[in-house]
């Protein structure tokens, strides 16, 4: 399974001339590249753990986050202002660098959304109920008592489950129990629509 977004390997394999060098001049982390680790390690413990240097990987980011505020931080300052003394100015330069971070931080591709958990992805995602009012229903268009337009197709690609299962659920005297009665498949369907959804969130980020 691949948790981690294609833009995170096209920056990593990117990279890696950089991360070379990060080594040879043992250049620290700063702390944004601090931050954007622990924000990988605490939200997306999965794209994280694909990381293959995380350590040189999160100095590089740091490393450009810095020099995205620095770019920043001149263009919210503006230019010094007419009699303006020293104090003023240090205090409006420290006012155009904590908006200079927080737009950055606000706005950084190294502090993507966290992952969801498996927990949460049940509770928001049809299931098993859902799976049996299908039943029902497909069961019901079989026997002519609905004009749905249900398809074992479809259905079959958005459950992820073989078509023969459906067909057998649809024409079960009781479609709970077939259900209960054929554990492995159903698991295998949640384990499959789990990742499949992991993908795509993954896209989205």
């Amino acid at each position: 399974m691949n948790g981690m977004t294609p833009m995170w390997a096209a920056v990593l394999a990117g990279t890696l001339a950089v991360v070379a060098r990060i080594r040879e001049s043992g250049r620290g982390m700063n702390t944004y590249g601090a931050r954007a680790m622990r924000h990988w390690r605490q939200n997306l413990p999965n794209a994280y753990r694909e990381l293959k240097d995380p350590e040189a990987y999160f100095t590089l980011a740091g490393e450009e986050m810095q020099a995205q505020i620095s770019d920043l931080i001149p263009k919210l300052a503006g230019p010094d202002l007419p009699g303006e003394d020293y104090q003023d100015k240090v205090a409006r330069l420290s006012r155009a660098r904590a908006s200079a971070e927080e737009l950055m931080l606000a706005d950084s591709e190294f502090f993507p959304p966290p992952e969801a958990t498996r927990q949460e992805w049940e509770q928001t995602s049809p299931q098993e109920d859902a799976l049996i009012d299908w039943a029902w229903r497909m069961q019901a268009q079989l026997e002519d008592l609905s004009d749905t337009s249900l398809d074992f197709d479809q259905a079959a690609a958005d459950w992820m489950l073989p078509r023969d299962y459906l067909e057998q659920i649809a024409t079960a005297s009781s479609p709970w129990e077939f259900w209960k009665a054929n554990p492995s498949a159903w698991e295998a369907s949640a384990q499959a629509r789990w990742e499949r959804y992991l993908n795509e969130d993954a896209t989205d980020r």
